[in-house]
Order: C-alpha cells, then structure tokens, then sequence
C-alpha cells in the first residue's frame, strides 16, 4: 500500500482539520495516511519513507508555525526528492485587492527560498475565523482584519471558509500525479 505523510502547523485548529481532510482524501483513495504535527514530530517521521508528502499550515504574521519551518528546512533535500505538496491556509486569499494578493502568494515563495524546499504542488486554502476559541485581544484584531478584506465580523460565532471539496480535488489531483516532481500543476487560489 502506498503512504502519505501529512504535516501540518496551526495556531487555533483549524490547520489540523484541513490535514486531516487531506488524510481521509489519501484514504478514500486507497493509500495509507499519517497525520503529524509538526511540533511533535520526532526524527523518525522522514519524508523519505513516503510515496506522497503534504505540509499544511496556517499564516499567522506573515510567517507560518515555527515547527513547520523548522521541520522543512530540516527535511528540504529529502522533500525534494519525493512528490510533495503545500498548502497554506490564509484567510488572506479572500481579499480581493491586487496588492493583498500578490502578498498572499509571496509568502509561501519567501518560505520556500529560506526553507530550501521546492514542493511539486501548493496551494492557498481559506481559513476560519473561529472568533469563540480567541482572547479578547485577538478577537479585535482578527475583527479589524475581516473587517478590511470584507470578511464576517460577528465575533459572537465563529466562521469557515475552507472549501472542502475543492480540496479534495487538490489532493486527488495530486494523488494521481505520476509522482515526477516538479511536474504537477502550481495551483494558487481558493477557487
């Protein structure tokens, strides 16, 4: 049976839903699926021991989880040598202004220039605003920053804008890859 390697970083939860979303997909399909956090990755989870390696996580500040930049730039060569996707989950892919955009999609290259890791696939999912789970201070900024992309901004619920089969597709698409990496389609957006 071949395996796929799931890695993922979130903040407030919502990065874990979209990898195990990616990991039911890999299932359904008929591969085995390993879901890791990437803090709590030990050294024995090695890119190179999978067929497929998917890095989920989420952008907080313009920079994604300390672990998951940690574990990359760790694993960089060996993510290179097998079919890998990113997927990065912003809530930013859902303003509409050009130069917010083009910001939302230089964040994963700049990662990807420190981390020394070139995946075959990426992808930008929207996120959630899960107003309920955050401390007060966080709530307001999370409100003013919805509030300027045009977002929800009752913080008395909270909302999702991840979608799932959109997703799905991402990962079938990448599943049946021929694997070259490099080859499969750069895919950005939400759409």
């Amino acid at each position: 049976m071949k395996r796929a390697l799931i890695v993922f970083g979130t903040t407030d939860g919502h990065t874990q839903q979209v990898a195990e979303a990616v990991a039911e997909t890999f299932r359904v399909e008929g591969w085995g699926a390993s879901v890791v956090e990437a803090r709590d990755a030990t050294p024995d989870v090695r890119p190179e021991e999978f067929d497929r390696v998917v890095v989920a996580a989420s952008v907080q500040a313009g920079k994604y989880q300390r672990p998951v930049r940690k574990w990359t730039r760790q694993h960089a060569a060996a993510l290179n040598k097998v079919p890998s996707a990113f997927l990065s989950v912003c809530l930013g892919i859902l303003e509409t202004r050009p130069e917010a955009q083009r910001e939302v999609r230089a964040i994963p290259e700049r990662f990807f220039s420190w981390s020394g890791w070139q995946p075959s696939a990426t992808k930008i999912v929207a996120g959630a605003l899960p107003y309920t789970r955050y401390g007060w201070l966080k709530k307001l900024i999370m409100k003013r920053i919805a509030t300027k992309a045009g977002g929800d901004t009752d913080t008395t619920r909270d909302f999702e804008y991840t979608d799932w089969e959109d997703l799905r597709e991402f990962v079938r698409g990448f599943i049946h890859t021929e694997g070259r990496v490099g080859v499969a389609a750069k895919l950005e957006g939400a759409h």
